[in-house]
Protein backbone atom coordinates (compact mmCIF):
# COMPACT_ATOMS: atom_id res chain seq x y z
CA UNK A 1 0.00 0.00 0.00
CA UNK A 2 0.76 3.15 -1.04
CA UNK A 3 2.45 5.67 2.09
CA UNK A 4 2.97 9.56 1.81
CA UNK A 5 5.64 10.99 3.85
CA UNK A 6 4.75 14.20 5.92
CA UNK A 7 5.41 17.13 4.84
CA UNK A 8 6.00 20.50 7.16
CA UNK A 9 4.02 20.17 10.05
CA UNK A 10 3.36 23.59 11.23
CA UNK A 11 2.53 24.41 15.53
CA UNK A 12 1.11 27.69 16.65
CA UNK A 13 3.26 29.01 19.56
CA UNK A 14 0.51 29.62 22.33
CA UNK A 15 0.24 33.39 22.12
CA UNK A 16 0.39 33.22 18.53
CA UNK A 17 -0.88 32.36 14.86
CA UNK A 18 1.84 32.63 13.26
CA UNK A 19 3.58 29.21 11.72
CA UNK A 20 6.96 27.66 13.24
CA UNK A 21 7.78 25.05 10.71
CA UNK A 22 9.88 22.10 12.16
CA UNK A 23 11.13 19.74 8.90
CA UNK A 24 13.37 22.42 7.72
CA UNK A 25 17.08 23.84 8.55
CA UNK A 26 15.87 26.51 10.64
CA UNK A 27 12.59 27.71 13.16
CA UNK A 28 10.42 29.59 11.16
CA UNK A 29 9.26 32.47 13.69
CA UNK A 30 7.98 35.65 12.61
CA UNK A 31 5.29 36.09 14.97
CA UNK A 32 4.82 37.38 18.49
CA UNK A 33 4.54 33.61 20.34
CA UNK A 34 7.08 31.45 22.14
CA UNK A 35 7.20 27.48 21.53
CA UNK A 36 6.61 25.79 24.64
CA UNK A 37 9.65 24.10 26.50
CA UNK A 38 10.91 21.64 28.53
CA UNK A 39 10.60 22.72 32.23
CA UNK A 40 12.44 19.85 34.24
CA UNK A 41 15.35 19.85 35.42
CA UNK A 42 16.16 15.98 35.75
CA UNK A 43 19.71 14.70 34.70
CA UNK A 44 19.32 11.40 35.67
CA UNK A 45 20.06 9.63 32.10
CA UNK A 46 23.50 9.20 32.95
CA UNK A 47 26.57 10.40 35.20
CA UNK A 48 27.74 13.67 33.93
CA UNK A 49 31.79 12.59 32.49
CA UNK A 50 34.46 15.26 31.83
CA UNK A 51 36.47 13.40 29.42
CA UNK A 52 37.30 16.45 26.94
CA UNK A 53 39.12 14.80 23.14
CA UNK A 54 42.13 16.77 22.23
CA UNK A 55 42.52 18.52 18.76
CA UNK A 56 43.52 16.07 16.15
CA UNK A 57 44.34 15.63 12.57
CA UNK A 58 40.43 14.84 11.00
CA UNK A 59 41.53 12.33 9.22
CA UNK A 60 42.45 10.29 12.57
CA UNK A 61 38.30 10.07 12.82
CA UNK A 62 36.45 7.85 11.11
CA UNK A 63 33.21 9.41 9.57
CA UNK A 64 30.47 7.50 11.45
CA UNK A 65 28.85 4.48 9.19
CA UNK A 66 25.19 4.49 9.01
CA UNK A 67 23.72 0.68 8.92
CA UNK A 68 20.02 -0.46 8.31
CA UNK A 69 19.85 0.93 4.75
CA UNK A 70 19.21 -0.07 1.50
CA UNK A 71 22.06 1.06 -1.09
CA UNK A 72 23.86 -1.36 -3.33
CA UNK A 73 26.04 1.19 -5.08
CA UNK A 74 27.69 3.69 -3.17
CA UNK A 75 29.12 5.41 -6.12
CA UNK A 76 25.50 5.89 -7.81
CA UNK A 77 24.12 6.85 -4.56
CA UNK A 78 26.51 10.12 -4.19
CA UNK A 79 26.15 10.96 -7.91
CA UNK A 80 22.40 10.83 -6.99
CA UNK A 81 22.47 12.95 -3.75
CA UNK A 82 24.58 15.46 -5.25
CA UNK A 83 22.45 15.54 -8.38
CA UNK A 84 19.60 16.06 -6.32
CA UNK A 85 21.17 18.37 -3.89
CA UNK A 86 22.27 21.06 -6.38
CA UNK A 87 19.22 20.80 -8.57
CA UNK A 88 16.91 24.19 -8.56
CA UNK A 89 14.04 21.75 -9.73
CA UNK A 90 13.44 20.72 -6.73
CA UNK A 91 11.86 23.91 -5.33
CA UNK A 92 8.33 24.43 -5.54
CA UNK A 93 9.21 27.55 -8.29
CA UNK A 94 11.50 25.63 -9.67
CA UNK A 95 15.01 28.01 -8.84
CA UNK A 96 15.29 26.56 -5.44
CA UNK A 97 17.75 23.61 -4.51
CA UNK A 98 19.47 22.19 -0.99
CA UNK A 99 22.37 24.14 -2.04
CA UNK A 100 20.92 27.57 -2.35
CA UNK A 101 21.22 27.92 1.10
CA UNK A 102 24.59 25.83 1.05
CA UNK A 103 26.59 27.44 -1.85
CA UNK A 104 29.81 28.24 0.10
CA UNK A 105 31.51 26.62 2.10
CA UNK A 106 28.17 24.62 2.96
CA UNK A 107 26.64 27.77 4.14
CA UNK A 108 24.74 30.59 2.56
CA UNK A 109 26.83 34.21 2.20
CA UNK A 110 23.95 36.12 0.34
CA UNK A 111 23.09 39.41 1.07
CA UNK A 112 19.49 40.34 -0.46
CA UNK A 113 16.47 39.26 1.47
CA UNK A 114 17.59 37.05 4.33
CA UNK A 115 16.79 38.96 7.70
CA UNK A 116 14.21 37.59 9.77
CA UNK A 117 12.43 40.04 11.87
CA UNK A 118 11.91 37.51 15.24
CA UNK A 119 9.21 37.29 17.31
CA UNK A 120 7.82 40.75 17.34
CA UNK A 121 7.74 40.73 13.55
CA UNK A 122 9.44 43.91 12.96
CA UNK A 123 12.55 44.40 10.74
CA UNK A 124 14.90 46.56 12.66
CA UNK A 125 18.37 45.37 11.63
CA UNK A 126 21.55 45.65 9.40
CA UNK A 127 19.99 48.56 8.03
CA UNK A 128 16.82 46.48 6.82
CA UNK A 129 13.08 48.56 7.82
CA UNK A 130 11.62 45.83 5.59
CA UNK A 131 11.36 42.20 3.83
CA UNK A 132 13.33 42.24 0.49
CA UNK A 133 15.92 44.56 1.07
CA UNK A 134 19.64 44.35 0.47
CA UNK A 135 22.16 44.55 3.21
CA UNK A 136 24.86 46.76 2.74
CA UNK A 137 27.17 45.66 5.03
CA UNK A 138 26.95 42.72 7.77
CA UNK A 139 26.39 44.04 11.31
CA UNK A 140 26.27 42.47 14.56
CA UNK A 141 22.50 42.39 15.57
CA UNK A 142 21.54 43.45 18.70
CA UNK A 143 17.61 42.63 18.76
CA UNK A 144 15.84 39.81 18.09
CA UNK A 145 15.85 39.88 14.08
CA UNK A 146 17.99 37.06 12.67
CA UNK A 147 19.83 36.76 9.50
CA UNK A 148 18.58 33.25 7.95
CA UNK A 149 18.16 31.94 4.14
CA UNK A 150 15.31 33.35 1.27
CA UNK A 151 13.38 30.75 0.54
CA UNK A 152 10.17 30.24 -1.24
CA UNK A 153 7.46 32.83 -1.99
CA UNK A 154 3.90 31.61 -0.02
CA UNK A 155 1.90 29.78 -1.66
CA UNK A 156 -0.25 26.22 -1.60
CA UNK A 157 0.31 22.98 -3.79
CA UNK A 158 -2.25 22.63 -6.64
CA UNK A 159 0.08 20.14 -8.45
CA UNK A 160 3.25 18.83 -10.17
CA UNK A 161 3.51 20.41 -13.85
CA UNK A 162 2.93 17.52 -16.50
CA UNK A 163 5.76 19.45 -18.37
CA UNK A 164 8.93 18.19 -17.57
CA UNK A 165 10.35 21.03 -19.55
CA UNK A 166 8.66 23.11 -16.29
CA UNK A 167 10.72 23.49 -13.03
CA UNK A 168 8.14 24.80 -11.13
CA UNK A 169 5.25 23.22 -9.26
CA UNK A 170 1.51 24.67 -10.00
CA UNK A 171 1.15 26.47 -6.98
CA UNK A 172 -2.07 29.75 -5.70
CA UNK A 173 0.83 32.10 -4.37
CA UNK A 174 -0.90 33.64 -1.45
CA UNK A 175 1.71 36.08 -0.03
CA UNK A 176 2.60 35.98 4.06
CA UNK A 177 1.40 38.64 6.35
CA UNK A 178 5.21 40.09 7.05
CA UNK A 179 7.14 39.08 4.18
CA UNK A 180 4.23 39.46 1.52
CA UNK A 181 5.23 38.53 -2.20
CA UNK A 182 8.84 38.65 -1.11
CA UNK A 183 10.58 35.23 -0.67
CA UNK A 184 10.42 34.06 3.23
CA UNK A 185 13.37 34.10 5.24
CA UNK A 186 14.37 30.75 7.44
CA UNK A 187 14.35 31.70 11.48
CA UNK A 188 17.52 30.10 12.35
CA UNK A 189 20.72 30.88 9.85
CA UNK A 190 21.62 27.76 7.62
CA UNK A 191 23.98 25.63 9.25
CA UNK A 192 26.84 23.93 7.77
CA UNK A 193 27.08 20.56 5.89
CA UNK A 194 30.73 20.10 5.37
CA UNK A 195 31.42 17.64 8.22
CA UNK A 196 28.09 17.26 8.75
CA UNK A 197 28.50 13.99 8.59
CA UNK A 198 30.19 13.62 12.46
CA UNK A 199 28.03 15.19 14.30
CA UNK A 200 25.10 12.84 16.02
CA UNK A 201 22.11 15.01 15.34
CA UNK A 202 21.59 17.70 13.00
CA UNK A 203 20.12 21.00 12.64
CA UNK A 204 20.81 24.01 15.57
CA UNK A 205 18.43 22.13 17.57
CA UNK A 206 19.42 18.58 17.05
CA UNK A 207 15.61 17.50 16.05
CA UNK A 208 17.38 15.44 12.70
CA UNK A 209 17.69 12.34 14.74
CA UNK A 210 20.82 9.92 14.51
CA UNK A 211 17.85 7.05 13.62
CA UNK A 212 16.59 7.58 9.85
CA UNK A 213 12.92 6.09 9.23
CA UNK A 214 12.99 6.77 5.93
CA UNK A 215 10.18 10.00 5.99
CA UNK A 216 11.05 12.52 7.97
CA UNK A 217 14.04 13.75 10.17
CA UNK A 218 12.40 13.02 13.58
CA UNK A 219 13.73 9.03 13.78
CA UNK A 220 12.24 6.42 16.52
CA UNK A 221 10.86 9.63 18.42
CA UNK A 222 7.32 10.50 19.56
CA UNK A 223 7.56 13.30 16.22
CA UNK A 224 7.43 10.73 13.63
CA UNK A 225 3.52 10.16 13.09
CA UNK A 226 4.58 8.26 9.19
CA UNK A 227 6.10 4.96 10.62
CA UNK A 228 9.16 3.72 8.85
CA UNK A 229 10.66 2.69 5.50
CA UNK A 230 13.62 1.81 7.16
CA UNK A 231 15.32 2.06 10.03
CA UNK A 232 19.45 3.19 9.91
CA UNK A 233 21.55 4.55 12.84
CA UNK A 234 23.86 6.70 12.16
CA UNK A 235 21.99 8.58 10.13
CA UNK A 236 21.19 12.00 10.66
CA UNK A 237 22.19 13.50 7.75
CA UNK A 238 19.48 11.33 6.19
CA UNK A 239 16.83 13.05 8.40
CA UNK A 240 18.12 16.55 7.91
CA UNK A 241 18.23 15.64 4.32
CA UNK A 242 14.23 14.84 4.39
CA UNK A 243 13.81 18.29 5.88
CA UNK A 244 13.77 20.80 3.95
CA UNK A 245 12.23 19.89 0.62
CA UNK A 246 8.41 20.25 1.56
CA UNK A 247 8.92 22.85 4.09
CA UNK A 248 6.83 25.74 2.79
CA UNK A 249 9.04 28.52 3.73
CA UNK A 250 12.21 26.84 2.62
CA UNK A 251 11.54 25.22 -0.86
CA UNK A 252 8.04 24.15 -1.08
CA UNK A 253 4.74 25.20 -2.10
CA UNK A 254 2.71 24.52 1.20
CA UNK A 255 1.32 20.56 1.34
CA UNK A 256 3.79 19.20 -1.38
CA UNK A 257 3.97 15.15 -0.98
CA UNK A 258 7.39 13.43 -0.92
CA UNK A 259 6.21 10.01 -2.09
CA UNK A 260 3.11 8.91 -4.37
CA UNK A 261 1.49 10.48 -7.83
CA UNK A 262 1.56 14.39 -7.86
CA UNK A 263 4.80 14.21 -5.52
CA UNK A 264 8.53 15.81 -5.08
CA UNK A 265 9.11 11.88 -6.26
CA UNK A 266 6.79 12.17 -9.37
CA UNK A 267 8.00 15.39 -10.25
CA UNK A 268 11.86 14.81 -10.31
CA UNK A 269 11.09 11.09 -11.59
CA UNK A 270 10.13 12.72 -14.98
CA UNK A 271 12.66 15.55 -15.42
CA UNK A 272 16.20 15.49 -16.12
CA UNK A 273 18.42 15.59 -13.84
CA UNK A 274 19.70 19.31 -13.45
CA UNK A 275 18.55 20.06 -17.30
CA UNK A 276 18.70 24.08 -16.55
CA UNK A 277 22.17 24.23 -14.84
CA UNK A 278 25.91 23.13 -16.24
CA UNK A 279 28.07 20.73 -14.73
CA UNK A 280 31.63 20.46 -15.79
CA UNK A 281 32.90 17.55 -17.18
CA UNK A 282 35.19 17.31 -14.61
CA UNK A 283 32.99 17.44 -11.84
CA UNK A 284 34.42 15.15 -9.41
CA UNK A 285 31.19 12.91 -8.72
CA UNK A 286 28.93 14.21 -11.80
CA UNK A 287 31.52 14.67 -14.44
CA UNK A 288 31.21 11.13 -16.79
CA UNK A 289 27.25 11.95 -16.84
CA UNK A 290 27.22 15.25 -17.59
CA UNK A 291 25.72 16.26 -21.52
CA UNK A 292 27.66 16.91 -23.61
CA UNK A 293 27.59 21.27 -24.91
CA UNK A 294 24.60 21.75 -22.89
CA UNK A 295 22.60 21.56 -19.25
CA UNK A 296 22.47 18.63 -16.98
CA UNK A 297 22.97 14.85 -17.45
CA UNK A 298 22.90 12.47 -20.01
CA UNK A 299 20.70 10.18 -17.61
CA UNK A 300 17.54 10.10 -15.56
CA UNK A 301 16.53 10.52 -12.15
CA UNK A 302 14.65 6.64 -12.03
CA UNK A 303 18.27 5.27 -13.81
CA UNK A 304 19.97 6.76 -11.14
CA UNK A 305 17.83 5.61 -8.09
CA UNK A 306 17.93 2.36 -9.86
CA UNK A 307 21.32 1.94 -10.26
CA UNK A 308 22.04 2.87 -6.52
CA UNK A 309 19.41 0.83 -4.58
CA UNK A 310 19.71 -2.43 -6.89
CA UNK A 311 15.80 -2.14 -7.62
CA UNK A 312 14.43 -2.99 -11.00
CA UNK A 313 11.14 -0.90 -10.03
CA UNK A 314 9.62 1.52 -12.60
CA UNK A 315 9.14 5.02 -11.60
CA UNK A 316 5.35 4.47 -10.69
CA UNK A 317 7.01 2.28 -7.94
CA UNK A 318 9.95 4.56 -7.30
CA UNK A 319 8.11 7.69 -6.03
CA UNK A 320 6.16 5.54 -3.39
CA UNK A 321 9.34 5.53 -1.33
CA UNK A 322 11.10 8.85 -2.77
CA UNK A 323 11.73 10.06 0.74
CA UNK A 324 13.81 6.94 1.88
CA UNK A 325 15.72 6.98 -1.46
CA UNK A 326 16.20 10.67 -1.04
CA UNK A 327 17.42 10.95 2.08
CA UNK A 328 19.88 7.90 2.10
CA UNK A 329 21.04 9.09 -1.49
CA UNK A 330 21.83 12.94 -0.08
CA UNK A 331 23.36 11.48 3.01
CA UNK A 332 25.60 9.70 0.64
CA UNK A 333 26.97 12.82 -0.57
CA UNK A 334 27.14 14.79 2.32
CA UNK A 335 29.73 11.87 3.38
CA UNK A 336 31.98 12.67 1.23
CA UNK A 337 31.94 16.45 2.31
CA UNK A 338 35.01 16.03 4.74
CA UNK A 339 37.76 19.21 5.22
CA UNK A 340 40.60 17.29 6.20
CA UNK A 341 43.37 18.71 4.82
CA UNK A 342 43.32 22.25 6.70
CA UNK A 343 46.64 24.01 7.63
CA UNK A 344 45.59 22.74 11.54
CA UNK A 345 45.29 19.08 10.46
CA UNK A 346 49.00 19.52 8.50
CA UNK A 347 50.58 21.03 11.68
CA UNK A 348 49.00 18.60 14.41
CA UNK A 349 50.27 15.92 11.37
CA UNK A 350 53.92 16.68 12.34
CA UNK A 351 54.34 19.92 9.70
CA UNK A 352 55.33 22.58 11.90
CA UNK A 353 55.63 25.32 9.05
CA UNK A 354 52.02 24.94 8.14
CA UNK A 355 50.87 27.58 10.62
CA UNK A 356 52.52 30.83 11.19
CA UNK A 357 53.93 31.42 14.47
CA UNK A 358 51.09 33.95 14.73
CA UNK A 359 48.75 30.88 14.25
CA UNK A 360 50.47 28.59 16.27
CA UNK A 361 50.01 31.23 18.92
CA UNK A 362 46.49 31.02 18.13
CA UNK A 363 46.33 27.48 18.70
CA UNK A 364 47.86 27.35 21.71
CA UNK A 365 45.24 29.94 23.02
CA UNK A 366 42.42 28.07 21.67
CA UNK A 367 43.29 25.03 23.43
CA UNK A 368 44.69 27.29 26.46
CA UNK A 369 43.36 30.67 28.06
CA UNK A 370 40.86 30.79 25.27
CA UNK A 371 39.10 27.84 26.50
CA UNK A 372 37.49 27.52 22.35
CA UNK A 373 38.72 23.71 22.95
CA UNK A 374 36.16 22.80 25.63
CA UNK A 375 33.10 23.05 23.60
CA UNK A 376 34.73 22.46 20.17
CA UNK A 377 36.49 19.20 21.23
CA UNK A 378 38.02 16.53 19.33
CA UNK A 379 39.58 16.20 15.48
CA UNK A 380 35.79 17.22 14.67
CA UNK A 381 35.74 20.32 16.75
CA UNK A 382 32.78 19.90 18.16
CA UNK A 383 31.00 18.16 21.22
CA UNK A 384 28.07 17.52 19.25
CA UNK A 385 30.23 14.83 17.52
CA UNK A 386 29.23 11.00 17.18
CA UNK A 387 33.04 10.37 18.46
CA UNK A 388 32.40 12.56 21.52
CA UNK A 389 29.00 11.43 22.59
CA UNK A 390 30.50 7.96 22.68
CA UNK A 391 32.96 8.94 25.10
CA UNK A 392 31.30 10.73 27.52
CA UNK A 393 27.93 10.29 26.95
CA UNK A 394 24.55 11.63 26.88
CA UNK A 395 24.61 14.65 29.40
CA UNK A 396 26.79 17.87 28.90
CA UNK A 397 28.94 19.56 32.03
CA UNK A 398 26.05 21.45 32.84
CA UNK A 399 23.33 17.78 32.81
CA UNK A 400 21.60 19.08 29.59
CA UNK A 401 22.07 16.88 26.14
CA UNK A 402 25.25 16.65 24.96
CA UNK A 403 26.74 18.98 22.52
CA UNK A 404 24.02 21.44 23.31
CA UNK A 405 24.72 24.56 25.29
CA UNK A 406 23.35 28.23 25.92
CA UNK A 407 26.03 30.31 25.41
CA UNK A 408 24.17 33.83 26.28
CA UNK A 409 24.11 34.51 22.62
CA UNK A 410 19.76 36.16 23.04
CA UNK A 411 17.51 35.73 25.57
CA UNK A 412 16.36 31.88 25.91
CA UNK A 413 12.32 33.36 25.53
CA UNK A 414 13.10 34.15 22.11
CA UNK A 415 14.23 30.69 20.47
CA UNK A 416 13.83 27.54 22.89
CA UNK A 417 16.54 25.85 20.93
CA UNK A 418 16.73 22.16 22.09
CA UNK A 419 13.82 22.80 24.57
CA UNK A 420 11.22 23.09 21.97
CA UNK A 421 9.02 20.37 21.14
CA UNK A 422 7.88 18.99 17.79
CA UNK A 423 4.67 18.95 15.92
CA UNK A 424 3.28 15.73 18.14
CA UNK A 425 4.19 17.92 21.28
CA UNK A 426 7.29 16.14 21.96
CA UNK A 427 10.57 18.25 23.08
CA UNK A 428 14.17 17.83 20.97
CA UNK A 429 15.27 17.30 24.28
CA UNK A 430 16.44 13.85 25.99
CA UNK A 431 17.45 14.72 29.22
CA UNK A 432 14.57 17.38 29.99
CA UNK A 433 17.20 19.28 31.53
CA UNK A 434 16.87 22.83 31.89
CA UNK A 435 20.08 23.95 30.70
CA UNK A 436 18.51 22.52 26.82
CA UNK A 437 16.33 25.95 26.62
CA UNK A 438 17.93 28.33 24.22
CA UNK A 439 20.88 25.47 23.77
CA UNK A 440 22.20 25.21 20.70
CA UNK A 441 24.33 22.94 18.81
CA UNK A 442 28.22 23.18 18.69
CA UNK A 443 28.64 23.57 15.25
CA UNK A 444 33.00 22.40 13.92
CA UNK A 445 34.83 25.61 13.55
CA UNK A 446 36.26 24.07 10.35
CA UNK A 447 36.42 26.56 7.37
CA UNK A 448 34.75 29.26 9.89
CA UNK A 449 36.75 31.55 8.29
CA UNK A 450 34.85 31.55 4.78
CA UNK A 451 31.33 32.19 6.99
CA UNK A 452 29.01 35.10 6.25
CA UNK A 453 27.91 35.47 10.29
CA UNK A 454 27.93 33.76 13.48
CA UNK A 455 25.84 31.66 15.85
CA UNK A 456 22.24 29.86 15.49
CA UNK A 457 20.59 33.94 14.44
CA UNK A 458 23.65 34.94 12.59
CA UNK A 459 23.58 37.46 15.31
CA UNK A 460 27.89 38.12 14.97
CA UNK A 461 29.42 39.59 12.03
CA UNK A 462 33.05 38.73 12.35
CA UNK A 463 35.35 36.50 13.80
CA UNK A 464 37.13 38.88 16.28
CA UNK A 465 33.15 39.86 17.57
CA UNK A 466 32.79 36.09 18.22
CA UNK A 467 35.87 35.93 20.42
CA UNK A 468 34.72 38.86 22.19
CA UNK A 469 31.85 37.84 22.99
CA UNK A 470 33.47 35.18 24.51
CA UNK A 471 36.08 37.03 26.32
CA UNK A 472 33.14 38.80 28.20
CA UNK A 473 31.35 35.69 28.54
CA UNK A 474 27.94 36.59 26.82
CA UNK A 475 25.80 38.81 26.34
CA UNK A 476 22.93 37.83 28.40
CA UNK A 477 22.81 36.55 32.08
CA UNK A 478 20.03 33.53 31.09
CA UNK A 479 19.07 31.24 33.63
CA UNK A 480 20.44 28.28 31.25
CA UNK A 481 23.53 29.77 30.71
CA UNK A 482 26.14 27.06 30.51
CA UNK A 483 28.30 26.95 33.27
CA UNK A 484 31.72 27.34 30.96
CA UNK A 485 30.87 30.76 30.02
CA UNK A 486 32.84 32.85 32.04
CA UNK A 487 34.83 35.82 31.83
CA UNK A 488 38.35 35.03 29.93
CA UNK A 489 40.45 38.09 30.08
CA UNK A 490 42.39 37.48 27.07
CA UNK A 491 44.64 40.77 25.58
CA UNK A 492 43.99 42.31 22.20
CA UNK A 493 47.11 40.00 21.14
CA UNK A 494 45.75 36.93 22.65
CA UNK A 495 42.40 37.67 20.11
CA UNK A 496 44.49 38.57 17.19
CA UNK A 497 46.09 35.39 17.08
CA UNK A 498 43.24 33.20 18.19
CA UNK A 499 41.12 35.18 14.95
CA UNK A 500 44.12 34.42 12.55
CA UNK A 501 44.44 30.43 13.56
CA UNK A 502 40.83 30.20 13.19
CA UNK A 503 40.96 32.53 9.95
CA UNK A 504 43.68 30.99 8.02
CA UNK A 505 44.65 27.69 10.30
CA UNK A 506 40.95 26.10 9.56
CA UNK A 507 40.78 26.64 5.94
CA UNK A 508 40.53 23.87 3.51
CA UNK A 509 41.83 24.73 0.52
CA UNK A 510 39.45 22.74 -1.52
CA UNK A 511 36.18 23.96 0.23
CA UNK A 512 37.90 27.77 -0.50
CA UNK A 513 38.11 27.43 -3.92
CA UNK A 514 35.49 24.92 -4.53
CA UNK A 515 37.37 22.14 -6.09
CA UNK A 516 36.42 18.44 -5.53
CA UNK A 517 34.73 16.54 -3.56
CA UNK A 518 33.74 20.31 -2.90
CA UNK A 519 33.10 20.75 -6.57
CA UNK A 520 29.44 21.51 -7.96
CA UNK A 521 26.90 22.33 -10.80
CA UNK A 522 26.42 25.79 -12.07
CA UNK A 523 24.07 27.58 -9.20
CA UNK A 524 21.30 30.26 -10.57
CA UNK A 525 20.72 32.08 -7.20
CA UNK A 526 18.07 34.18 -5.72
CA UNK A 527 19.32 37.37 -4.45
CA UNK A 528 23.11 36.76 -5.15
CA UNK A 529 25.26 36.29 -7.81
CA UNK A 530 24.41 32.93 -9.92
CA UNK A 531 27.60 30.27 -9.70
CA UNK A 532 29.60 28.96 -12.08
CA UNK A 533 30.27 25.31 -12.41
CA UNK A 534 33.31 24.22 -10.92
CA UNK A 535 35.62 20.82 -11.48
CA UNK A 536 38.58 19.28 -11.06
CA UNK A 537 41.08 20.01 -7.84
CA UNK A 538 44.77 21.09 -9.65
CA UNK A 539 44.30 24.54 -7.61
CA UNK A 540 45.17 22.15 -4.36
CA UNK A 541 47.71 19.92 -5.44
Amino acid sequence: MQRVASVSVPFKGPASGRLFGFTGLGLMATGAGILSLVLSTGTSLATVVDDRLPLAPLSSVAAPAPSGGTIANQAAAVQLGKALFWDVQVGGDGKQACASCHFVAGEDTRLTNTVNPGNDGIFNSEGINGPGQTILAVRNITNDDRLGSAGEVAANFISVDPDSSHAADICNVTGDPVFGQNRQVTGRKAPEVINAVYNRDNFWDGRANHNFNGFNPFGNTGNNGDGNLVNMTNSSLASQADGPPNNPVEMSCAHRAFNGANSLGAKMLARQPLQFQQVSSKDGVLGSLASAGGNGLNTSYGDLTRAAFGTSDSDSALENSFSSYWGQAVQAYESTLISDQTPMDKYLSGNQSALTQNQANGLNIFQGKGQCAVCHAGAEMTDASVNFYAVNGPLNRDGGDQGFHNDGVRPTREDGGRANTGPNGVAWSVSGSSFDRGAFKTPSLRNVGLRRSFFHNGGKATLTDVVNFYNRGGDFANAEKSKDMKQLSLSSSDISSLVDFMKSGLTDCRVAKEQAPFDHPALPLNGGADRPATGGNSLCS
